[in-house]
C-alpha cells in the first residue's frame, strides 16, 4: 500500500532559508529553525467509534484538544515512539500489536515553545491509531503535564465538535480525525 503525505501548513508559518543541520545540541531553538523533527502522535479510539482528546497545556498546541504521542528519540522505531508517549501521557500499557499506522503528514506549525517562538518549526508527523479494549478505556487519565484533562468524546459529539468551529479544536485535528475515518458525517 502506498503511503499518503498531507502537507498541512499554519497560515502564519513563515517560510525562511536555513543553514543545513550542525549545530550545538544545547542550542534547542536554533536546531529548531535548521531541522525537521519526527514526531509519532496516535488517536486512541474504542470500537464505538470513541476517541479520547486531550486538552494541551504544552505549545504548539497550548489550550486545545490534540491526541498523544511526540518527538521520536534517536534509535526509536515509530513503535517505541507511540508506547513510550503513551505510556507517559495517558498511562496506558500499550499492547503494541494493536499499533496501526494510519497517515503521514508534513505540518508546519507557526509557533514554538523554545525561543523565538514566531520562528515555529516543522514535523514529520506519522499519525498512528490504537483501539482501546473497554478495561483500558476506563483506566486512563492524564498522566503528565502535557495535558490539563483528558476526555472520550462519542462518534456523535465529535461530529458535533468537529464542525463547531470551536477555538479548542487546532484547525488541523479535524482533518486527521477524518482521514483516520473517526469522525462520522453529518
Amino acid at each position: 500500500m502506498k503511503a499518503v503525505v498531507h502537507e498541512l501548513v499554519e497560515d502564519n508559518f513563515t517560510t525562511r532559508d536555513v543553514p543545513d543541520f550542525g549545530l550545538p545540541e544545547t542550542d534547542y531553538g536554533r536546531a529548531l529553525d535548521n531541522m525537521v523533527q519526527a514526531n509519532v502522535d496516535v488517536i486512541v479510539h474504542t470500537s464505538r467509534g470513541d476517541v479520547l482528546l486531550g486538552y494541551r497545556k504544552d505549545m504548539p498546541l497550548r489550550d486545545m484538544f490534540w491526541v498523544f504521542g511526540g518527538r521520536m528519540k534517536l534509535g526509536e522505531t515509530l513503535i517505541d515512539t507511540a508506547v513510550r508517549g503513551l505510556s507517559r501521557e495517558v498511562g496506558l500499557a500499550v499492547d503494541r500489536d494493536r499499533l496501526v499506522v494510519d497517515n503521514v503528514y508534513n505540518v508546519m506549525w507557526g509557533t514554538r515553545t523554545a525561543p523565538p517562538e514566531e520562528h515555529g518549526f516543522q514535523t514529520l508527523l506519522t499519525l498512528m491509531k490504537y483501539e482501546c479494549s473497554d478495561s483500558e478505556a476506563s483506566s486512563l487519565s492524564a498522566a503528565d503535564h502535557t495535558h490539563a484533562w483528558i476526555r472520550w468524546y462519542s462518534p456523535a459529539e465529535l461530529r458535533d465538535f468537529c464542525a463547531s468551529g470551536s477555538e479548542q479544536l487546532h484547525p488541523f485535528l479535524p482533518i486527521v480525525l477524518k482521514n483516520a475515518g473517526l469522525v462520522p458525517a453529518a
